[in-house]
């Protein structure tokens, strides 16, 4: 027989005929608004309809997920389980990082269910414990290509990681090939971050040297990671395409909203071209870089064109709609004109933070792509350094001392960078001290620089449980100034 999963009404193949096996994702409050918003009022029977819309979307398993700060993770993950268990024909993926958790669901769980995830961050210590019971119980398990030093980024990491992985699970745990689906991770092309223009490459490259290296596993992925920062019209397109790409290089299954992801039929020879530029980071003579070019070729289905400007309005508006739209060109002579009637300091507080707060606002609500809104915060870094001249010198040590540090295992830090600029520019002593930086390292520095404030960043979801376990840490360490919390919510 080949290797299944199962519901208490019906087994599916992991490795489909046609693949690959859809895994509804809807089901998890960090990742679904509606999901987040049920679970945290306790209607469980909404979040039930959730899992029942996505089997009902094409859905052959579903992701399920209670992971969320402030909450009993096991209470409620126990309880969904067992709802889900009675009401969806198709299996379940039990979602956790809680070994007890994972214990508790699969002896609730009338069938085979996949277990989401293990890695080796910790040392191991967790993948013990979740392997073992994931052979008392018959489940297979998703491993991440994560090790000591953080998420693996190249093929060649992702790869070296599955192979010690699977040497753990396979030799020394008992579990077979089969039991396992590697996930190489994805990580978003369509930040702008220049370290990861090759990131999907990256991945597919994994995939493909997974399935060949490691007979027998089966491989997994967070497809919509791809995509994250575009506009809602533009990632339905660039998931469907690096679907359609991943499976080529072998993957088995993919964790996704099954009813966003479209037939590569349905996607025209001119969206797919700029979707596999954009994938492979394939770079014209003379062209824009190939994400500028995708966003604009998607712009008109999300935004409306914006107006030309008009060379007689104020200067005060053109200088606005410049941060807005992040363009540098003409910032001096509008902000000579300004110096001509408003004092620096009002100039940045009446203009400027208004123009970048109305460029939040704008991302916010899905507007203003992620790349754009960095271009903003150029525009407005290039504004002060120019106005500095012209303001008076304040001793730097009479300000405000903010500490800043994305937590210890995440390696994000876009948002935390922006927070940087705005402080910065508006009158904060800033000290960014980087990434996946250890309580340790911050309770030191703290100290050294006498910081007034502590501002710990995280877009992960096992960073907010960092970033909890930390604050005792920093209590007994006698840091009693206000610690601000910020991350992907």
């Amino acid at each position: 027989m080949k290797p299944s999963v199962a519901s208490l009404y019906q087994a599916v193949e992991i490795g489909q005929d046609i693949p690959p096996l859809l895994i509804g994702e809807r089901s998890n409050p960090n990742g679904s608004k509606k999901f987040r918003e049920c679970l945290l009022a306790e209607d469980f029977e909404g979040c039930l309809r959730i899992g029942i819309d996505q089997e009902a979307k094409g859905a052959q398993m579903l992701d399920l997920c209670a992971a969320y700060v402030g909450r009993d993770e096991l209470a409620d993950l126990t309880r969904l389980v067992s709802m889900y268990a009675e009401s969806v024909k198709i299996p379940i993926v039990i979602d956790s990082t809680s070994p007890d958790v994972i214990e508790a669901c699969l002896r609730l769980y009338p069938g085979r269910c996949i277990i989401n995830s293990i890695n080796l961050e910790d040392g191991g210590k967790t993948l013990e414990r979740v392997c073992r019971a994931a052979r008392k119980y018959g489940a297979a398990v998703v491993a991440l290509t994560i090790s000591g030093n953080g998420m693996a980024m190249t093929a060649d990491e992702k790869v070296a990681t599955a192979r010690q992985i699977h040497d753990l699970a396979v030799g020394r745990y008992g579990l077979r090939p089969q039991d396992i689906l590697f996930d190489p991770l994805t990580f978003t092309i369509g930040s702008g971050d220049e370290s990861l223009e090759d990131a999907g490459i990256q991945t597919l490259e994994a995939i493909r040297r997974i399935k060949e290296e490691l007979p027998g596993v089966f491989t997994l992925l967070g497809l919509s990671n791809i995509s994250f920062g575009l506009s809602p019209a533009s990632r339905k397109i660039l998931n469907s395409v690096f679907l359609h790409e991943a499976v080529n290089q072998g993957l088995d299954t993919a964790i996704i909203d099954a009813g966003k992801i479209l037939p590569l039929a349905q996607i025209s020879e001119e969206d797919r071209t700029f979707c596999l530029d954009l994938i492979y980071n394939r770079v014209q003579e003379g062209e824009k870089k190939p994400l500028l070019r995708f966003i604009e070729h998607f712009a008109d289905r999300t935004e409306k064109k914006q107006e030309e400007d008009d060379p007689n309005r104020l200067a005060e508006e053109v200088l606005h709609q410049k941060v807005v739209k992040g363009d540098k060109d003409g910032i001096d002579d509008a902000l000579s004109i300004l110096l001509q009637r408003y004092p620096a300091l009002e100039i940045i507080n009446q203009v400027l933070v208004p123009a970048m707060r109305h460029v939040g606002e704008l991302f916010g609500r899905g507007e203003l792509l992620l790349p754009f809104v960095l271009q903003s915060a150029e525009v407005m870094k290039m504004s002060v350094a120019f106005l500095e001249p012209h303001m008076e010198k304040l001793d730097k040590d009479e300000g405000v001392k903010v500490l800043l540090a994305t937590v210890q295992g995440d390696v994000h830090d876009i948002g935390k960078n922006l927070v940087d600029i705005l402080l910065s520019n508006n009158g904060y002593k800033v000290f960014n001290i980087g990434i996946k930086v250890p309580a340790e390292t911050i309770i030191q520095k703290a100290f050294e620089y006498k910081v007034d404030i502590i501002g710990l960043s995280g877009l992960l979801v096992k960073s907010a449980i960092v970033m909890k376990e930390n604050l005792p840490q920093f209590k007994e360490a006698g840091l009693n100034i206000p610690i601000l919390l910020g991350g992907q919510h």
